[in-house]
């Protein structure tokens, strides 16, 4: 089974790959541009990828960090199971983990989405300009924080090694232009405490656990040192806890 039909069977219902991402996929697969993971499962799926670039090449200190790969849900520890329902990540595009996802929103539409050090925020919804965004050449797309600001700018000067040939497929097989930068593509990146429809679905999905029923954040719940606990901790122990945890009794 080929690189985007393993997707395509893996993708929660009511998700597609677009067809233009499965035509990538299956140029970049007959380049010989796949790998697998060297610490991960070998039989897992999801520790395969595929490359922009020739396997010599995508390891050269400028090159863009740009590797499709398949993950149920977002880059989030212990999702629930209707985020993961609506959420697919397809590839890793930054050094941290930063990774391009599906989106299925609330009236079902789908959308491309980038987690940004764990913060997402909606890329775009047309899949050429997906695909355009990760060839423009920036090192790392998924830690783009200005999109007006052009790869080699973002890069402070660095030496850049944009993928030309997966860039040259592009033009050539879809009758892209590529532009100089992401914000050519209508793509903005909001600030990080700013609204954004992705960010927002997942606040009201995933709300922040009550501070107020953990023992020892206020008067109401204390942190109880019981006589037995109390037993087992220094005079140390008892000062670091108090400095650390705001409210805190002993049991008498």
């Amino acid at each position: 089974m080929s690189f985007a039909d393993e997707i395509r069977s893996r993708l929660p219902d009511g998700m597609h790959l677009p067809d233009v991402f499965g035509q990538t996929f299956d140029w970049l697969e007959s380049q010989g541009w796949a790998g697998i993971f060297k610490r991960a499962d070998q039989e897992v799926f999801s520790s395969r990828y595929l490359s922009i670039y020739p396997p010599e090449m995508m390891n050269e200190y400028g090159a863009s960090i740009v590797l499709f790969r398949f993950e149920a849900g977002p880059p989030m520890h212990a999702p629930p199971e209707d985020v993961v329902a609506r959420i697919t990540t397809i590839a890793k595009i930054a050094g941290d983990g930063g990774t391009l996802s599906l989106w299925l929103d609330p009236e079902g539409k789908q959308h491309f989405v980038v987690f940004n050090h764990g913060t997402p925020s909606l890329l775009c919804d047309d899949p050429h300009d997906a695909l355009q965004f990760l060839a423009l050449g920036y090192m790392e797309p998924g830690s783009l924080e200005d999109p007006t600001v052009m790869p080699l700018e973002d890069a402070n000067g660095d030496d850049i090694h944009p993928p030309h040939a997966f860039r040259a497929f592009l033009t050539e097989t879809f009758g892209v232009t590529l532009p100089e930068r992401a914000s050519d593509l209508g793509i903005t990146i909001p600030p990080e405490t700013d609204p954004d429809p992705v960010r927002d679905w997942l606040a009201a999905a995933m709300p922040p656990p009550d501070l107020s029923l953990s023992p020892g954040l206020t008067p109401e719940t204390p942190f109880v040192i019981t006589a037995k606990v109390r037993a087992m901790l220094t005079e140390e122990d008892i000062a670091t806890l108090r400095k650390n945890v705001p409210y805190v009794i002993e049991e008498e």
